[in-house]
């Protein structure tokens, strides 16, 4: 009889250890699958950037030999059903002339190009906006999707923009030329 309480002692004593064990097991496969559920949810969602325009702030450039012109530029990144593509916003184009400032019109336009580099997480592409000819003192034009447009995260930007005119445009020392400018534009999750 000994041997038999013993054992059933034994037995209970190991049957609540048994617990304690699945217990404690189911207890970590379910911490273990929230957090491998946890990150996954989160990484699905930042590969998906929020609709809209993520932009740098404008900035203004004059025309060389005497500032006789004048733009602001300004670089976007827009993420949207239609797609990922770069836009670049000039707005502001004026010219100098008789002592005051005039906006960009049908008769005196603006021809500009803004072009340069998407970069993000050692992915990169170009965008090149092409020629654009505009004929009033706000315009934009696509510069292209590059490949490197992704998910959410902070992008480097380079843009070179060149204009020439308005008025002033058989004069190419008044031109705009704004040089390599760079730019971080965040795109959140």
């Amino acid at each position: 009889m000994r041997l038999t309480g013993r054992t059933a002692t034994a037995s209970a004593a190991a049957d609540a250890s048994r617990r304690k064990t699945v217990g404690l097991a189911t207890a970590f496969i379910a911490l273990a699958g929230m957090t491998l559920a946890g990150p996954a949810t989160a990484a699905e969602h930042r590969a998906a950037a929020p609709s809209g325009d993520y932009c740098n702030a404008s900035q203004g450039f004059y025309g060389g030999n005497g500032q006789y012109t004048y733009a602001e530029a300004q670089v976007c990144l827009r993420f949207a059903s239609g797609g990922k593509q770069v836009i670049v916003n000039n707005n502001n184009s004026k010219y100098y002339w008789g002592g005051s400032w005039y906006d960009a019109s049908s008769s005196y336009t603006a021809r500009w190009r803004a072009t340069g580099v998407v970069s993000i997480n050692g992915q990169s592409g170009v965008y090149d906006t092409g020629t654009v000819t505009q004929g009033s003192v706000h315009g934009s034009a696509s510069g292209g999707y590059p490949p490197s447009l992704g998910a959410c995260g902070t992008y480097n930007v380079t843009m070179m923009f060149h204009q020439n005119g308005p008025y002033w445009t058989d004069d190419s020392s008044k031109d705009i030329d704004s040089g390599e400018q760079s730019y971080s534009i965040s795109v959140a999750c």
